[in-house]
């Protein structure tokens, strides 16, 4: 099943299908099978906010403002070093307006982290980490945005399917490295298999659930 999961795998992103994917009339650059089990722990934890980095073009936001909007609860929390959202139709800007907040700026400034934390400390959040996957960056952007994350929470590292998970690119270690480093002093953060059961994901060990309460220090006990 692997063998066969990852060929669809390679051929999904060397032919950029996920370019082809929208919602509400906006480009949402996610794997459907993603989208489906992140629609699923959002309505079983029912977030105050969603905090996404890396909104790109906003379909992603829309569809997570969508599930909230359906629960009657929540915002999503969105942050991206450009302003590309597209309110190219009413339903599109409405459902933005009334369950979007958007900062412009890197995900991993004081500045931008500052603002979202006065948002969102003590909530119940689940964040989704999609800006620029170098591991450095992710791993920055790990440390600080689990620290707004409770017990149930889920933090998900997206694109770790990258530098050989299955697929190749240029850049060296990405997310998947990231993870990996990560963890091994974060134990108060597990994987989720449960959030690969459709077989396919972008996101392989990504999917991070916060099992602990974390140590004096900010981060879980070492080993």
């Amino acid at each position: 099943m692997k063998r066969i999961s990852d060929s669809f795998h390679k051929h999904y992103e060397e032919n950029r299908i996920w370019e082809k994917t929208s919602w509400l009339g906006i480009p949402m650059w996610k794997l459907p099978f993603d989208a489906f089990i992140i629609q699923e722990l959002i309505f079983k934890f029912k977030p105050d906010y969603i905090i996404e980095t890396g909104t790109n073009f906003g379909g992603s936001t829309l569809f997570y403002a969508s599930i909230l909007e359906l629960l009657g609860h929540g915002c999503v929390i969105t942050v991206d070093i450009d302003n590309k959202m597209q309110y190219n139709n009413p339903i599109a800007k409405k459902l933005l307006d009334k369950r979007v907040i958007s900062f412009i700026g890197s995900s991993t400034s004081p500045e931008v982290f500052q603002q979202v934390e006065k948002l969102a400390q003590g909530k119940r959040n689940i964040a989704l980490l999609d800006s620029w996957h170098s591991k450095r960056h992710v791993l920055q952007e790990m440390k600080l945005y689990s620290k707004l994350l409770t017990i149930g929470s889920h933090m998900i590292v997206e694109d770790t399917h990258v530098s050989g998970h299955p697929i190749d690119w240029e850049w060296g270690e990405g997310p998947f490295e990231a993870v990996q480093e990560f963890l091994d002093i974060h134990h108060c953060f597990k994987v989720d298999p449960k959030c690969e059961k459709l077989e396919m994901t972008f996101n392989p060990g990504g999917y991070l659930k916060k099992v602990l309460h974390e140590s004096k220090g900010g981060c879980c006990a070492s080993r």
